[in-house]
């Protein structure tokens, strides 16, 4: 049935996202979707840092096939922003490969991680007693496990509030980190003057570049903003995709390291509220987040060599996350 689920992923690419979802915002972007971990142990390519799942993904065994297709397009956002689900060779060899889609029966087996629960046909919501009026994204925590309600009161309101959690929500996080990290990794590179590196993960659709598809999101959005907020992201979009790949190109090391930092106070400008109204409503887990900072250290660079000044500000210290 997941594969059947999974072949049909391309028939809620329709689905409307107009009708207003009950959620709260903070806390659904908050959600700890993802984690690093240690992969591939066994291998040559044994490493930490791997971004893996951090939740499994529940359906009901009496959902329709519409819901258990949405639950299937979940976990396919998901992977585009993890790198592995944490597979090792004797996994592999005992044939226990690593899951993401589970069935609502199958809860107390895998307890490892948190939920994301598709539909309202199933035990937890039962058991939570939860009503629906809206399409909704709802986080609750149970058994010390942190919960993500997909529901709504009928199967077309499901599969809305699935699909905007998949594209709007999942998809987004997953562009914003690549590019954020990406970001990180172009400073270091221009440190170390590695002009050609830098211009190619600028470049790079799955690196820099990825801040493409939240651009294309956003875009309605943006089309509202006030001038002054349209003035700085005007001013970012020429820095990033005209003058900074310039500086590359002409291996202008002193140029490059002064166009990042204009390019990186206009992200500040936008997410911390300098100047212009303040974006982003919500502080993004430090746990998540403060990988650049491991991926900063890796270029022999510290917090204060980026964060001053304007851009002081960090949300949380140096050293005090895992690393």
């Amino acid at each position: 049935m997941v594969k059947r689920a999974i072949l049909g992923l391309s028939v809620l690419l329709g689905i409307s996202l107009s009708a207003p979802l009950e959620m709260d915002f903070k806390e659904v972007k908050k959600f700890p979707y993802i984690k690093y971990t240690t992969a591939w142990e066994g291998t040559p390519a044994k490493t930490k840092d791997v971004a893996v799942p951090n939740v499994y993904i529940v359906y009901g065994e009496g959902e329709s096939k519409e819901v258990i297709r949405s639950a299937a397009r979940i976990a396919f956002f998901l992977g585009q922003w993890t790198d592995d689900l944490g597979i090792n060779p004797k996994l592999v060899k005992s044939g226990k490969l690593p899951k993401l889609l589970i069935k609502d029966t199958e809860i107390e087996k895998y307890t490892d991680r948190h939920l994301i629960v598709v539909g309202t046909n199933n035990k937890v919501v039962k058991e939570l007693g939860l009503k629906f009026e809206k399409p909704t994204l709802k986080v609750l925590e149970k058994d010390g496990r942190k919960i993500l309600i997909v529901g709504g009161k009928d199967e077309k309101q499901v599969l809305k509030a699935s699909n905007f959690l998949a594209d709007r929500i999942i998809g987004f996080k997953a562009g914003a980190y690549t590019t954020f990290f990406s970001w990180v990794r172009v400073r270091g590179m221009i440190e170390h003057e590695n002009f050609v590196s830098a211009l190619d993960i600028l470049r790079d659709a799955r690196g820099v570049h990825a801040c493409g598809r939240n651009m294309s999101l956003a875009a309605p959005m943006m089309a509202k903003f006030p001038p002054e907020v349209k003035k700085v992201i005007k001013k970012r979009n020429k820095i990033m995709y005209v003058e900074l790949p310039k500086a590359l190109e002409e291996k202008n090391k002193e140029k490059a390291l002064k166009l990042w930092r204009e390019a990186m106070i206009t992200c500040f400008q936008c997410h911390q509220g300098i100047g212009v109204p303040k974006l982003r409503k919500f502080e993004p887990l430090a746990d998540i987040h403060s990988k650049h900072q491991r991926i900063a250290k890796r270029y022999g660079l510290s917090c204060k060599d980026c964060h001053y000044g304007i851009t002081e500000y960090r949300g949380y210290e140096e050293g005090t996350t895992e690393e």
